[in-house]
């Protein structure tokens, strides 16, 4: 019994392919690169010419270049993984404490009278290091390292006896000053953090919506193609057998149901996602044909180009007429080249009508002689 019903079965629906949302890391890129770009400037600029200002300052004065050297060395390595946005990772926290303990080191070479003022030109970069080393992580983790970096400057005051009230107001200054570029920059990149989550989130939402909205019409267009396809044959067919136009007990008309039937499970095939759709469309037919009681031989051969769904159709459309008219046993040959596919049956069958799908490229050739039906169908690029 047909089945008409089952043509709304689910159809495989390829959505479109919309861009992904920007991700939180390309946002930042730009940012990353610009703090990268103020950092270099700050050391070349600013601290390199008061570093050698004061060469005969330090004790020694190695100690100082040393420490310039790793803050280039860091900053140019940030420098570069954000042109291949890629996050510092776990390798930030050493690189944190490296460049806290090169800052100690270079604290710790400038002598007492010298902490606060131009000599010192390290407490400033090292705060830019820290907003590369925590601009994914927010403005709270870059505010714990200044304070770190604060704290340790200010041990070393003490420990320097530098302590009295003029040193300390112009730490503090310096503090405040230096501080409120760096924790405006860290807390931009966490609001450009939000704001580049809520906008992929945004951007999820309506690629989703697109897509069902893609799939729905799809599907649609799917479901009335498979009723047209129908309509011409098998909704006849079933108005003349319930009318009783037609007579079940007529051979004639039991042929054209399974005929109809064959067809149905060839269409239902055609939404299946297989690697060989023309193979699995003859072979959900060749099952319905085995289930008659008939034997019937598939043989494979070959290489075949992607084939549309027409192609496909005309291909098989001379089989299942063969198929259903056979009465005891059938071989189906499909062989393949680059430029030519051809489906082929043998069969002790006598169909009523061989009928055929026209398409442009599509020919078919038959030859009966003793009994024996044989029907190729060819497909020329």
């Amino acid at each position: 019994m047909l089945d008409v019903a089952a043509v709304a079965a689910p159809v495989r629906v390829v959505a479109p392919t919309i861009s992904p949302a920007p991700a939180t890391s390309h946002i930042l890129r730009g940012l990353r690169l610009a703090v990268v770009a103020i950092t270099l400037a700050v050391l070349f600029g600013l601290s390199l010419p008061m570093l050698l200002a004061h060469m005969g300052v330090y004790r020694p004065a190695w100690t100082q270049l040393a420490a310039f050297v790793i803050f280039v060395v860091v900053a140019c390595g940030f420098g570069v993984l954000a042109w291949l946005e890629v996050a510092p990772g776990r390798w930030r926290w050493p690189l944190a404490a490296l460049v806290l303990l090169t800052s100690v080191a270079a604290t710790a070479a400038v002598p007492a009278p010298h902490l606060i003022g131009q000599a010192h030109w390290s407490f400033g970069p090292l705060g830019w290091l820290a907003v590369l080393l925590t601009l994914d992580l927010g403005a709270q983790v870059l505010a714990a390292l200044l304070v770190t970096h604060y704290l340790l400057t200010l041990g070393q005051l003490a420990l320097a006896g530098q302590t009295d009230r003029a040193t300390l107001v112009g730490m503090a200054v310096q503090t405040v000053i230096v501080w409120g570029f760096q924790l405006a920059v860290g807390h931009a990149a966490t609001l450009m953090r939000r704001i580049a989550v809520d906008a992929a989130r945004v951007a999820e939402q309506e690629e989703k919506l697109r897509t069902d909205e893609a799939v729905a019409q799809r599907l649609h267009a799917e479901q009335r193609e498979r009723y047209a396809a129908l309509a011409a044959t098998t909704a006849p067919l079933l108005a003349g057998l319930a009318t009783g136009v037609l007579n079940p007990e007529d051979e004639r008309v039991r042929r054209s149901c399974a005929l109809e039937a064959a067809r149905m499970r060839r269409l239902f095939a055609e939404g299946d996602d297989v690697p060989d759709p023309l193979v699995h469309q003859l072979q959900a037919c060749i099952d319905l044909a085995e289930r008659n009681g008939i034997t019937v031989q598939l043989s494979v051969r070959g290489e075949r180009p992607a084939l549309s769904k027409q192609v496909r159709r005309a291909l098989t459309e001379p089989v299942l007429a063969v198929l259903v008219a056979t009465v005891r046993s059938a071989r189906v040959t499909v062989a393949g080249r680059p430029d030519r596919v051809s489906v082929s049956v043998v069969a002790d069958a006598a169909p009523d009508e061989l009928s055929t799908v026209e398409v442009p490229g599509v020919t078919t050739t038959t030859v009966e002689a003793e009994g024996r039906l044989w029907v190729e169908v060819t497909w020329r690029a």
